[in-house]
């Protein structure tokens, strides 16, 4: 399925950028000793990747709509 909306790319590659940092951030951290501002900067890693996965459905949820509104206004 062809995807030509630039809004959902760019949310999309959000979400993607945000799992490959956190992802990131849990392979460096695997082998060393764990701290206050490690669990800190983990859970940042994993807000970012829940704001750019809800930033996303929310804008899904909105197409929906408005695709549903012009819908029902033709009918």
């Amino acid at each position: 399925m062809s995807n030509d909306d630039a809004i959902q790319r760019r949310l999309t590659s959000q979400v993607v950028h945000a799992q490959k940092d956190m992802y990131q951030f849990a392979q460096n951290s695997q082998d060393q000793p764990f701290n206050v501002s490690d669990m800190y900067a983990f859970q940042n890693e994993m807000l970012d990747l829940s704001n750019a996965n809800w930033a996303s459905s929310q804008y899904t949820q909105y197409k929906h709509g408005i695709r549903k509104a012009i819908i029902d206004a033709i009918n």
